[in-house]
């Protein structure tokens, strides 16, 4: 049920919840069903509003971004408000080291830990089935293909729930300002409105569910405020921090379109093979292909003709006129290099609520260039030595000294997925978080959401993370089961 703010506290709950986006939504529903007394709390009003959306005001240095009030949703529901709908799992390798960076792209988790959770996770996002990946012989590449539905709005589908679950009490304007902790438990969760008033909630245990900046944001100030006893091993803690590089590669004419699925209008999506990722010494890439009209086509070949007369004549005497031949348009988003430089920090201005600002230090690496020109030039290579079209690379990508190749400013530049931050490992010098979400050092505080991924891999986060969010709830289940 929907309470207001003055009530907040004066329920007994096993499971206090913090944030109202896809991973707070999924937990929360999952644990009122099976009969446990949740308190979901979001900071945000239940309906868009700019008091709260101004919350989210912050600082980008580094790399440009963007602007970090625009790259995220702050009320229920959460960034899941503007999602796309578009859905992919991390490929098994994702999971494990990838040879070019295999200290920090390692999960101490595999892939098979999350399986059992996909299928309630696509439903609650409604993912629809997809074709397998399937391999373009002898190119290094695959094809891959993403879930693309009408996106869920969780908004509407579970308003009615939240008010009306008899074992769930939810607040809106609740905005975690401090966790207190003793002994190696958080004992009380200190929430605060936009007037300034407060109110605490102490449950069994709590779960900080706010997205990829506000995990590390909150987790920051709180910790401050207790001394360092609420994360006592914070090396990492705000570090790590990625997003999946958007950008313009380049174009390509293709000669045979039916090799990697041009035959349809429509995007293709290609990426390399797991063998390609080691012996290229790269990370993860999605390429997108978006085929263009024929007017673009032929701009292309004259672009070519003028750049290779003898090839330009032939390929346009020899396709065009048949209508053998097409233009793609590539784009790509990638995995980035996770790398402790690239982090969110507590900023010296504070917000409405008396809060230091988040401030975002965005940097890529020349492992994050690697990445996207090999995974271009696999496509660029096949085309020219099997002599079915050619490849133009961006100007920005077609320089071949990887540590000066400057990165767009302006475009796409990213993709608005936040993770990292509070990473999950295996021991607290190297993460947040244990394999369970759990905040080493506490025995019943919990993190949910893509801020625990340690690696990235290029597919969007949404499933991945509603799938770790469900796993967390079966831990706390029989967490809660073993008090009773």
């Amino acid at each position: 049920m929907q309470i207001a703010f003055s009530e907040l506290g004066t329920h007994s709950v096993d499971v206090c919840i913090v944030g109202c986006g896809a991973a707070g939504l999924s937990m929360a529903q999952r644990l009122a069903r099976q009969g446990y007394r949740v308190a979901l709390c979001e900071g945000g009003d239940h309906e868009y509003s700019e008091r709260s959306q101004e919350i989210y005001q912050g600082e980008s240095l580094g790399d440009p971004y963007i602007p970090l009030v625009g790259a995220r949703l702050r009320y229920f529901g959460g960034s899941t408000n503007h999602w796309g709908g578009i859905c992919r799992s991390l490929d098994p390798y994702d999971f494990t080291p990838k040879p070019a960076a295999p200290e920090t792209t390692a999960w101490p988790i595999g892939r098979e830990a999350l399986e059992p959770y996909y299928a309630e996770a696509a439903d609650i996002l409604g993912v629809v089935p997809t074709p397998p990946d399937s391999n373009i012989s002898g190119s290094g590449l695959k094809r891959i293909h993403f879930s693309a539905p009408p996106p869920i709005r969780l908004k509407p589908r579970y308003t009615a729930f939240v008010k009306d679950a008899k074992t769930l009490i939810y607040c809106p304007t609740a905005n975690l300002f401090r966790l207190e902790t003793s002994q190696g438990r958080v004992t009380r969760a200190v929430f605060r409105d936009y007037a300034g008033n407060e109110r605490s909630v102490t449950a069994h245990y709590y779960v900080l569910a706010c997205g990829g900046i506000e995990n590390s944001r909150l987790l920051l100030w709180c910790n401050r405020q207790a001394h360092g006893q609420l994360v006592k091993h914070a090396e990492t803690l705000g570090r790590y921090w990625m997003d999946h590089p958007h950008a313009t590669i380049g174009r390509a004419l293709f000669l045979a379109p039916e090799r990697f699925g041009l035959d349809l209008d429509h995007t293709v999506f290609l990426a390399p093979t797991p063998e390609s990722i080691a012996e290229r010494g790269i990370l993860n890439c999605g390429l997108r292909l978006h085929r263009m009209g024929d007017e673009d086509t032929e701009q292309l070949i004259d672009d070519l003709a003028y750049a290779a007369p003898a090839l330009g004549r032939e390929l346009k005497d020899k396709a065009f006129g048949k209508r053998l031949m097409c233009g793609a348009l590539l784009r790509a988003a990638w995995e980035q290099e996770p790398t402790p430089e690239s982090r969110i920090e507590l900023d010296t201005a504070t917000d409405k609520l008396g809060m230091p600002r988040a401030r975002l230090i965005w940097r890529k690496t020349p492992l994050d260039a690697k990445t996207v020109r090999d995974t271009t030039l696999l496509l660029g290579e096949d085309l020219r030595d099997r002599n079915i079209g050619r490849l133009q690379l961006a100007p920005w990508l077609a320089n071949e000294d990887i540590e000066n190749i400057e990165f767009p400013a302006d475009g796409e530049i990213a993709g608005r997925h936040h993770m990292g931050g509070t990473r999950m490992s295996l021991t607290p010098d190297q993460g947040i978080v244990d394999p369970d979400c759990k905040v080493f050092g506490q025995e019943n505080f919990f993190i949910a959401g893509s801020s625990v991924f340690p690696s990235a891999g290029h597919a969007n986060p949404t499933l991945t993370l509603t799938q770790l969010a469900l796993r967390l709830s079966s831990h706390l289940e029989r967490q809660l089961g073993q008090r009773v």
